[in-house]
Formats: structure tokens, sequence, C-alpha cells
């Protein structure tokens, strides 16, 4: 009977601190699950889950564990300030595998309070069609419009034997990335190969880029694949810092940041242009040089909670697209 007892008070002292900890992972990762559906053979499927701070203390990823040797992690910051958030990248290599495959990452968290929290992928691996290679990935990229629009070639197998098996359509998440695709052969006994082309335009991009092809098909087993595809685009012209966070900042509350903007040339700024009215910038001084200072300056506004803008800075540097640099605040009573 004591014993009981015993069990049942630590059980009372630990329930109201789990529900809390829970209760604000809900908060900052609201999706912790993706099934990525059918996908081909060799084909490495990556997804992104979004952790979005919206507390008003800073989140503190101690580390992480994969659940599967074929799984890559990616985080992008391990410690997110009030206001700001990152991003956590599951990448599958399915080569060694076929049909369903489980698997994901455990993140560790140091605070608000420590606790693991599971982030889970699942696939099924089409043994009869094959992808090589398994993803579309640009490397490094310039932005000009002087370096062209890169492109990069795979080849497609399908060998389950349905005789007119073929690819119906494409589609891409941006308008950015254009994809082709060529029948290569087809055989009697229902073995087809495509070559698809994927093209990306970078003019309107900048840093590392994620994007994903769906093929459409006419097989009833699985009508669409999934084709993983990044980039990183680098702009002849950089702000830092990059993002730029402002932090927590007090309702009507007026606060300022220097931007540094540089080039490997000398430069005018064309323009410094805030997408929100609580954002407002000093003009640059008209000169030529490799480096400005920009003065951002913030009043917040009256309504508390998290706040976001997009900032584009212009440039006189040819071919150049504006450089668009995001800004984060949490504004407080």
């Amino acid at each position: 009977m004591r014993r009981a007892f015993l069990i049942g008070a630590v059980l009372a002292c630990f329930s109201p601190s789990i529900a809390a900890a829970q209760s604000w992972v809900d908060s900052v990762l609201p999706e912790r699950s993706f099934d990525f559906g059918t996908v081909a053979r060799g084909s490495k499927v990556r997804h992104t889950f979004r952790l979005v701070n919206r507390l008003d203390q800073e989140v503190r990823i101690a580390t992480w564990k994969t659940k599967c040797g074929c799984t890559e992690v990616r985080v992008g910051a391990q410690v997110i300030p009030p206001g700001t958030q990152t991003t956590i990248e599951a990448v599958i290599d399915t080569t060694k595998f076929v049909g369903y495959k489980p698997s994901g990452l455990t993140l560790v968290f140091q605070s608000p309070s420590p606790i693991e929290v599971d982030l889970n992928v699942s696939c099924f691996i089409r043994g009869d069609i094959t992808l090589n290679p398994g993803v579309v990935d640009f490397g490094i990229v310039p932005r000009s419009s002087a370096g062209g629009k890169p492109s990069m070639t795979m080849t497609l197998t399908y060998a389950g034997g349905i005789p007119n098996w073929g690819i119906t359509r494409i589609q891409t998440q941006s308008a950015n990335l254009t994809v082709r695709s060529q029948e290569q052969g087809r055989s009697g006994s229902g073995q087809v190969q495509y070559n698809l082309t994927a093209t990306l335009d970078p003019s309107s991009l900048n840093g590392f880029v994620k994007d994903e092809i769906t093929l459409f098909t006419n097989d009833p087993a699985g009508q669409t694949i999934p084709i993983s595809v990044a980039a990183n685009v680098q702009a002849a012209v950089t702000v830092s810092p990059s993002p730029l966070i402002l932090g927590q900042v007090k309702a009507g509350q007026v606060v300022s940041k220097t931007l540094l903007v540089r080039s490997l040339q000398p430069f005018k700024l064309a323009g410094v242009r805030p997408n929100r009215e609580e954002l407002t910038a000093a003009s640059g001084d008209g000169t030529s040089k490799l480096a400005h200072t920009v003065v951002l300056t913030f009043k917040a506004p009256s309504q508390p909670g998290p706040y976001n803008a997009v900032v584009e800075v212009a440039s006189d540097v040819s071919n150049e697209p504006p450089f668009k640099l995001n800004a984060f605040a949490t504004v407080v009573p």
C-alpha cells in the first residue's frame, strides 16, 4: 500500500512538468511526421521540419540522433531566439532498401526544458523503378544571369512489366525549376527508360534552395514519384547579418540595427525597401565602393507576438537582382 502511494506521489510530481514540456513542443514543432509516399529506388528524398520559436525564451537543441544509417540530418541552428525559426532536414537514401521504410530522428532539447522529441519520416520504395542519380543537386550556382541557367540530367528506369507504363505529367514546387522528360527506349517485356533534364533559374533566389519534382504516372500501384532538388545560390552582393534578428522588443519601442552590404567590386546602393511600414532604412550616400552600411530602424507595433518582414537591398551591379533579407522580432507587451 505504501509503495503504491509513493509511486502515485512521484507520478503526480512529474505529470505537470511533462505536460508543460509537451505544450511548448506542440507550439514550436506543429509537424512531427511526414510520409513521402511511393519513391524510386536509388532516390534521396528529403523533408524539412520547421521549428518556429513562438515562446518568450530561447529554444536550445543539445543534439540529435538518427533512427537508421540511411538517414542524414541537417539542423539549421541549435539556438533559436524568440521570434525566430530554424529548420531540421531529414534525408533518406533509398539505395539499399525495397518496400516500406520507416526512419527519422530524435531531437534532444536542452531548453526550455529537457525533453526528447521524435521526428518521423517514412516511404515505400519501389524496386521496379530506379533513379540515377538519386537527387538533383546543382551545387554552387551564381545568381547573376551572366552565369546562365544550370541543368542536370537523370535516368529513370521502369521494369515493372506494364506495357504502356509512362510519365503523364511533371510538377515542381517553384516556377524557378523546369523539367523536361524524353523517353529513351521501351522493350517488349515492359521496361521503359526516361531521361529527365532539370533546369534552374536562379535570378530571384538566394542562399540554400530546396525544391521538389513530382512525376505523375499512369501506374495505379503508385501514381506519383518525388525527386528532391537542392542548390546553393550565391549572390554578387551580400547583406549581413542575414537573417536579421531583432530579438524581443516592447510594443512602441524603437530599435536600430546596422547592415553591412558588400560585393567583390565597387557598387552603389540603388535602394533599401522594407515590405512593412514598421521598418525604415537610411539611404546610401551615392558613392561607389566595396561596402556600404545601412541603418535599419524598427518601431514595434502595438500588437504583441512574432513579427517578420522582408527587406530588399538593390544595387547597380549588372544583372544582379535585389538581395532579400528576412527580419524577425518578438513584440512583447
